[in-house]
């Protein structure tokens, strides 16, 4: 029968099991002879734990902003680099104004003759209205004055609309900051040409910065605005922040079928825009034991602890959680509350050893 990597490695199993065994009954057979082993002990108890999910994110500035142009020119100027700071109303670029310069003086040129046509107009109507008195002119020949008189006068109106919009076009020329922030990225170079839509810069408000994660459809229910979020960021081991939600976009992405979540975060100059970050949802809470890491024990690849059962040493091998808590290990299997623990057992303790067990406490 042609034996599978499976078989082989039940095999080798039964072979260690034995081999303990025999060990185990040498050893049970030595600790009947000899003086049991004092050991302390904690008595596991079941206790509430968060229950909840974990999702990945990048760090935004709360604010963000993508510049453009209003007015088609050459940049001619870069003010502000990448990662640069910026003040509201800062130049961050300057584009070639010549243009928008001869449109200033297309459209005041404009203005001057339509105050001039408007002054004539305004001229003839008196004079017809003086005609019209002495009965030397007729009425239609005064409403055509009056008529002539009103057109001028909306031309006038409509050449100061136009110098006034090409004034402010001198304006767009140059590109300010919207607010206090950092120039995180530029999308132009000097000698490109601007045109109105094409974005050229981005600027973050950095002071306050935003986790953002995506959120399966069940997933989503448990975040709520105002909600407390746990943070942690690779890049700096050890350390946490809490976060609070700030907008749950209730539109699903349909490639991921998603929601964006937004999470505010305390201010600290460790943290940077677009900085990888792990965010921790608690969605309810479940029954658990824990058990100190003091009484964890790694022999040989296994992970277990010992328990005190009928004055003997009892080894249970454990499924631990990844992450420890408060010093202690939640145990996904292999004990259960009640379980009499060994804790900082000494290096003679062995499987079935006689033990003495000192007072202990309650392990929740």
């Amino acid at each position: 029968m042609k034996r599978t990597p499976l078989m082989i490695t039940l095999a080798a199993l039964a072979l260690a099991l034995a081999a303990a065994g025999c060990g185990g009954k040498h050893k049970a057979a030595e600790s009947a002879t000899s003086a049991p082993i004092a050991v302390r002990t904690v008595t596991l108890a079941a206790a509430d734990v968060a229950d909840g999910v974990q999702v990945s994110g990048s760090l935004h500035g709360a604010r963000e902003a993508v510049l453009s142009a209003k007015v088609m020119g050459t940049v001619t100027a870069i003010r502000k680099l990448a990662g640069q700071s910026v003040r509201r109303g800062e130049v961050i670029l300057v584009l070639d104004d010549r243009e928008v310069a001869g449109n200033i003086g297309q459209a005041e040129g404009a203005l001057a003759q339509a105050r001039a046509a408007a002054a004539l107009a305004a001229s003839n109507l008196a004079r017809f209205e003086t005609l019209k008195e002495k009965g030397a002119a007729s009425q239609l020949e005064l409403d055509q004055a009056r008529y002539a008189n009103d057109t001028a006068q909306g031309a006038v109106k409509q050449a100061e609309g136009a110098v006034s919009t090409a004034g402010s076009y001198r304006a767009s020329a140059q590109v300010p900051a919207p607010f206090d922030g950092q120039v995180v990225d530029r999308m132009i170079e000097i000698g490109d040409m601007a045109s109105p839509g094409r974005p050229l810069v981005r600027v973050e408000d950095t002071s306050t910065l935003r986790l953002h994660v995506a959120l399966a459809e069940t997933q989503a229910i448990g975040a709520q605005v105002g909600d407390s979020v746990s943070i942690t960021v690779p890049s700096l081991p050890g350390r946490s922040w809490t976060g609070v939600v700030a907008e749950v976009v209730p539109a699903i992405d349909p490639a991921t079928r998603t929601h964006l979540v937004k999470i505010d975060l305390p201010q600290d100059a460790s943290l940077r825009s677009g900085v990888f970050a792990r965010a921790a949802f608690r969605a309810g809470s479940r029954s658990a034991v824990s058990v100190p890491q003091d009484a964890i024990v790694r022999r040989g690849g296994l992970v277990g602890v010992f328990v005190a059962e009928n004055g003997k040493a009892v080894f249970r091998l454990v499924e631990l959680a990844e992450a420890a808590v408060g010093g202690a290990q939640e145990v996904l299997s292999g004990l259960k509350a009640g379980d009499v623990v060994v804790t900082a057992p000494p290096s003679t303790l062995f499987e079935g050893a006689q033990v003495n067990v000192q007072p202990g406490e309650v392990q929740r």
